[in-house]
């Protein structure tokens, strides 16, 4: 097994891996940016809307801040959120400064991407910067597992484009792996975004918190034939959302808030699929949006061409259906982005707290940066000061015979249909509408195919073998995921329980705890939220 060091690894190529690598080779250390992909390719922020909340312009930080308290129902973490606020229009103005084309209108930054890749441009600028920072890029590499040694960190990572196994030593570690919600059926990520950064977290020591709380973002193109993609938020609002009766749903469901694809996903979501469980199709009207409001805001702008000319808008209804868009829950931090295992670090999508039961629109970018930004500043601090990374070869070696010798005998499983089951379980019975006996099943669902999947250590086909390890990890956190929305016995935010279908503030009030213990198994707790800023 090939073993390098560097001072500061960073897991993931998206904006925050991206912003953390950049922050931490402006702080002197060595760093490298492991991805599965090519470098800043294949991932969430590619595929986002690239929308910012927080821009100066046109926006308060007082609003900002009010508006993802309400969005995030009572569990956000309040100092996590006044950073945000407080951060991030000079983070915002920062990249355009650095040359990303965008506009700045009523408190957001619209990077001027082209639909469906609108976060393209977004990570552009940022790989141009971490590059003229001296940051090095490793792609097509899977991180398979976090080893922990007395000197500091290091990970097992499998080349898939020869087949060879990696060891990097490094004096700190960022996750910035994104999310799971290329565990669902519908879905608007990357194919690849399966989750596994928070099996790798778990599996390191370090403490999820709130997984159960998946955002389902309400409108996603479901015409046969055509990809699944994602609305604009505001035309909801713009055009008529009705089902084959033709009656009008945001009327129909008591949904009063405004744009509502941005401030009320979760109920808008719930309120569609329940809808289409009902035998009914959703359709979005567009055909009397006028120009004008069309172009009100940038985002809809980009893509009237696609969604008026090319499928068919002007013309006709077009069929809607929810997606799995984003998880709120993840690794817990603190506010540099520090975890429960020292020298490790997480930012974006797969750090939890920020956001509560449900997040407001533009804040996932604008979380890439602000704390991506301050787990890179700290990442490379702790390097820095640390006790060096001597005698980690050993230990990377004892952990990838561990890691080989505890996954199950192989059996002939074809990995395709494979995930594909794993998707429709989590869609139907762990996806927008939950309740227990679908989750149990759900979970015994997953524990069999747990079982299904194993490793033949010299393996002739690398593909192959790194799909087979990325789907270790992509299970153990669908299981994570479905126990801890069958605990949650109440509704709340994006998480919604057909069997407790009421917010309880009196029991569920904080944050469903979950670490990994002696025997590989899951140790569950609960903490009170603590109070939010007025």
């Amino acid at each position: 097994m090939e073993t390098l060091e560097v001072d500061v690894l960073v897991v993931g190529a998206g904006a925050a891996g991206l912003r953390a690598a950049i922050e931490a080779a402006t702080s002197k250390a060595r760093v490298l940016v492991l991805c599965k992909g090519a470098p800043g390719g294949g991932t969430s922020t590619v595929m986002s809307g690239g929308v910012f909340r927080g821009a100066s312009r046109g926006g308060t930080p007082g609003s900002h801040l009010s508006d993802t308290l309400r969005a995030g129902r009572g569990i956000n973490q309040g100092s996590l959120v006044e950073i945000l606020v407080r951060e991030s229009p000079g983070r915002l103005q920062e990249l355009l400064d650095w040359g990303l084309q965008g506009e700045a209108r009523g408190g957001y930054l619209f990077a001027s991407g082209a639909a469906p890749a609108w976060g393209k441009p977004i990570v552009d600028c940022l790989r141009a910067k971490a590059q003229s920072a001296g940051v090095d890029f490793m792609g097509s590499t899977l991180a398979a597992r976090i080893i922990r040694f007395s000197a500091g960190l290091g990970l097992l990572a499998y080349r898939i484009k020869d087949g060879k196994w990696m060891g990097i030593l490094c004096g700190s570690m960022v996750l910035a792996t994104g999310g799971a919600g290329a565990l669902y059926a519908r879905h608007d990520n990357p194919q690849g975004m399966l989750g596994g950064g928070y099996s790798l977290a778990l599996e390191a020591g370090a403490q999820l918190q709130d997984m159960e709380f998946v955002q389902f973002y309400p409108l996603g193109l479901a015409e046969p034939g055509l990809p699944s993609l994602l609305i604009p938020p505001r035309l909801a609002d713009k055009g008529l959302l009705c089902n084959g009766r033709g009656e009008e749903l945001l009327g129909k469901h008591g949904i009063q808030e405004r744009p509502a694809a941005e401030r009320a996903r979760d109920r808008l979501s719930k309120a569609i699929f329940s809808e289409l469980r009902g035998g009914e199709e959703v359709w979005l009207d567009l055909r009397e949006v006028g120009e004008r409001a069309w172009m009100e805001d940038p985002l809809s702008a980009s893509c009237r061409h696609l969604l008026w000319e090319r499928y068919g808008g002007a013309h006709r209804p077009l069929r809607v259906a929810p997606m799995a868009h984003f998880l709120m829950g993840g690794i817990s931090i603190h506010g540099d982005g520090s975890t429960h295992v020292p020298g490790l670090f997480a930012a974006g999508e797969v750090a939890g707290g920020l956001h509560g039961a449900n997040r407001l629109g533009g804040n996932a970018l604008a979380e890439t940066l602000v704390f991506g930004a301050r787990a890179g500043r700290a990442a490379a601090l702790w390097a820095g000061k640390g006790p060096g990374k001597q005698q980690g070869g050993g230990a990377l070696e004892e952990g990838l015979h561990s890691l080989l010798a505890s996954l199950p005998q192989p059996r002939a499983v074809e990995l395709r249909g494979w995930f594909g089951k794993i998707r429709q379980c989590m869609w139907e019975k762990g996806g927008i509408l939950r309740n227990r006996q679908g989750l149990q099943e759900a979970l015994g669902c997953l524990e069999d195919m747990a079982r299904e999947v194993g490793v033949v250590p010299n393996s002739p086909d690398p593909l192959g073998l790194a799909r087979t390890l990325e789907a270790r990890l992509a299970v153990r956190t669908g299981l994570v995921i479905l126990e801890a929305a069958l605990r949650r016995e109440e509704s709340r935010g994006a998480h919604f329980r057909e069997d407790f279908p009421q917010q309880d503030d009196t029991r569920w009030l904080g944050h469903l705890l979950v670490k990994q213990d002696e025997k590989g198994g899951c140790r569950w707790g609960f903490e009170p939220a603590s109070p939010c800023p007025p």
